[in-house]
């Protein structure tokens, strides 16, 4: 199977591996004051969310062996997580070597149940927040830590949805006249960012207006395919992954909208594959590297909600 890492990544210094190393280990995101990480995947078997120290001395997994976990996602003030998870699931669970072995870059499973859970930090206090026969993924909780915001193929069609983190009632769709990925709040709550798939090589990052679900593109992202947009603590600017010079790498993105995107490279990985940046109020930041092979084979098109 192929090698997927993640890293963190201090000011000022060179980044850490802080995955175990042995397998796929993919989608960092950061405890907002930058205490530790989370990521998902494993050696082997149905993926697991992980908890590691900032400085690869402790990695810890969150959820069982026996059921797969994927995309974490921590709340503003770091009490809560949300992720999907197949757990009670009657189905045929899908394993780290189907993700990123077998079927890379290629659409999931449209009979994949996956349900929406949340957790504190430690893996304690587990909570199952949506449930049926469908397909939630992506959980994102607001700033206040009330409202969820996920993608879906509730109905046939992949859309957005919010839901109250407590579960007290259904989730209710977006009316969003675009078709939006990879929901993410900025740190007032006024904005749900996102990509927006405009055709097979051009996909564009912007937001999604949590009341009305009016669509704005961020103009700064002009060309190529845009994905991951994380917002900075600060609430200036958005850090995503893109291939805008024909090859994956990060990128921050201001919201002004005319600013060009800025290249992070980190020290060391000049030539190597960076996605899904993150970063703590700290500076602290998260990446994961990929595998060349792996891209090679990764096909936007296909709008993979893994990826």
């Amino acid at each position: 199977m192929l090698r997927f890492d993640v890293y963190s990544w201090l000011p000022n210094n060179d980044p850490v591996c802080i995955s175990p190393g042995d397998g796929a280990y993919f989608q960092s995101t950061i405890h907002p004051d930058g205490e530790h990480a989370l990521f998902w995947g494993g050696p082997s078997g149905p993926p697991r969310i992980w908890r590691a120290d900032l400085d690869g001395n402790d990695c810890t997994p969150l959820t069982p062996i026996n059921s797969g976990a994927r995309h974490p996602s921590y709340c503003l003030n770091g009490q809560r997580v949300v992720y999907v998870s197949d757990c009670g699931a009657k189905q045929i669970p899908e394993t780290v070597e189907t993700v990123f072995d077998e079927n890379p870059g290629g659409p999931m499973r449209r009979d994949l149940i996956l349900h929406i859970f949340s957790m504190k930090p430690d893996g304690s206090d587990i909570r199952q927040i949506t449930d049926g026969p469908v397909q939630d993924l992506r959980p994102s909780l607001s700033p206040d830590g009330k409202t969820i915001c996920f993608v879906s193929i509730r109905g046939g069609s992949t859309g957005l949805w919010l839901v109250p983190a407590d579960g007290s009632t259904k989730p209710r769709k977006l009316n969003v006249p675009v078709t939006v990925y990879r929901p993410s709040w900025s740190p007032d709550g006024k904005r749900i960012y996102g990509f927006a798939a405009i055709s097979n090589e051009r996909h564009q990052v912007g937001w999604v207006c949590p009341g009305s679900g009016a669509w704005t593109p961020l103009a700064n992202d002009d060309i190529a395919v845009t994905h991951s947009p994380f917002p900075d603590p600060h609430g200036e600017s958005l850090l995503v992954h893109s291939n805008r010079t024909g090859r994956w790498g990060l990128y921050e993105l201001k919201l002004d909208g005319e600013t060009p995107p800025l290249p992070l490279i980190p020290h060391g990985f000049e030539k190597l594959i960076c996605v899904h940046p993150n970063r703590a109020r700290n500076g602290v930041m998260t990446f994961d590297s990929i595998p060349e092979e792996f891209w090679s084979r990764y096909r936007p098109g296909n709008q993979s909600l893994n990826y």
